[in-house]
Formats: C-alpha cells, structure tokens, sequence
C-alpha cells in the first residue's frame, strides 16, 4: 500500500496513463510541426490538431427558431410548435435534432468527410455532436447508440460509412454502447434526386432489424432532409422492441 492510500498496481496504472497522454501529446506536436494542419474554412493554422481554427468553429451556425419541435424544420408561424407533416401523422422517431443547417460550413464539413474521407473531421464532429447530446433536454436518457446503414454494395463502394464513424467515436465520448441495429437490405435510388413525396416510398421496407433492441435509441446520421430516411429506420428499430428512437445528425438541410 502507498502512503497515499493507492495500491501499487493502481498507482504504476496512473503512472502509465501519464506517460501515454504525455507520448500521445508530444507525438501530436512533432505532427504539427511537420505537417502543419490548415482550417478547413479559412486555410490558417489551428491551435492544435483540429480541422478547423478556433474562429470558424465559433462561427458556426446553429439552426434558429422558431422550427418545428419534433423535426426542426422552420415555421412559418411562430404559433405553432409543429411543421404541417409532424402535425397531420404520427412519426417513427419522437425527437430529431441537427448541429446547423446544411447551407453552412456544416454542409462543408458532411461533404469533406462524405467524399474525401477524413476521419479527423468525423472525430471533430463527434465531439460537437457529444456536447450537443449533454444539453439537449428533448432527448432524455439514451440507452445505446445506433447509426443509419448502408447496403453492402454501398458500403464497398464508398469503402466505410460515415454515419457509424460519426456514432462510434460519440459514443466512445460518452460511454455509451454503440451497436449496429439496423441492415438496408435493397438498394434505393438517391434521395436527393426524387421529388419530396417520393421519398418516403422510395425506403419502404428498405430497412430491417438484425438484432432485438432494447431501451431509449439514439439514431445518428449526417444529414437530415425530409427526415424519410431516419423515419423508416426508426419504424424498424420500434418493431425490433426500441422503448423510443431519438435522432440527431450533423445537418438539416
């Protein structure tokens, strides 16, 4: 035993955990030094390994009211609290929230880790998108985390998803599970290219379950459009057993 109380495994442990973050910090200096990073915005140098300076960062944009509660769309009249399709029919998901709106240095960064993928920008992202989920009240407790699949094809063709490293390394941030609930077992045309009331046809049955669920889940992605996406994804993780489907993604667009 220590004079301090500690045993000498807890105290080489603490020891060892120094000398890891003082190598891992000393390493990302030598990094800087070589290789100094840009913004991803304005092109200067950040403080530290970070895609974006500290001026753009504080500039971002978040999504002003008044927006509809459920899904965040704008209001036209500050009277109301929901948008007309949240208002006319029962959703999947209870709650969906974005970082800011797609027309922004937000959509710069979905793109940049979409087509370019840059792992730091979704390590980046990750952090906003934990800081989000410790003060957003309409989401409550959540169980696990979950993220909006791709179909296999897909997947290899793009090489990863960016929805899953966007939920694994949140959930890594905040100690909670992340699981892969969810398959697309049929490829869909692109959403962005159909009309609005197409979309929501256009994923019908496209998403199933591949495990039972349980409890409170929070459904990541990165962007968020009519929300016809997340909603098939959240009909299918309540028939799995989910108690209630949360939602948040980077963008609203």
């Amino acid at each position: 035993m220590t004079t301090n109380g500690a045993t000498p495994t807890n105290s080489f442990a603490s020891q060892a955990s120094s000398r890891t973050g003082l190598l891992r910090r000393c390493g990302e200096a030598v990094v800087a030094l070589l290789f100094p990073p840009h913004c991803i915005a304005c092109g200067g140098i950040p403080q530290r390994l970070e895609v974006l300076c500290n001026r753009c960062a504080a500039e971002l944009p978040t999504i002003e009211r008044p927006y509809c509660l459920r899904c965040q769309a704008p209001l036209d009249d500050p009277r109301h609290d929901l948008c007309s399709p949240c208002a006319g029919r029962a959703w999947g998901f209870d709650v969906a929230r974005s970082l800011g709106p797609y027309a922004s240095l937000w959509g710069a960064l979905v793109r940049t880790l979409k087509f370019e993928r840059e792992k730091a920008v979704a390590r980046w992202l990750s952090g906003r998108l934990a800081r989000s989920l410790r003060s957003q009240d309409p989401f409550g407790r959540i169980d696990v985390i979950t993220y909006v699949p791709m179909t296999r094809s897909a997947r290899r063709a793009r090489g990863f998803n960016q929805a899953a490293w966007l939920a694994e390394a949140t959930g890594k941030r905040l100690g909670i599970p992340v699981r892969r609930l969810l398959a697309k077992v049929r490829e869909t045309p692109p959403q962005m290219r159909l009309p609005a009331k197409q979309r929501r046809r256009n994923l019908h049955g496209a998403f199933r379950v591949v495990s039972f669920v349980v409890g409170r889940v929070l459904l990541v992605d990165d962007i968020l459009t009519t929300a016809s996406t997340v909603e098939e994804c959240a009909h299918a993780l309540r028939s799995g057993g989910a108690e209630a489907v949360v939602v948040l993604t980077v963008a609203r667009a």
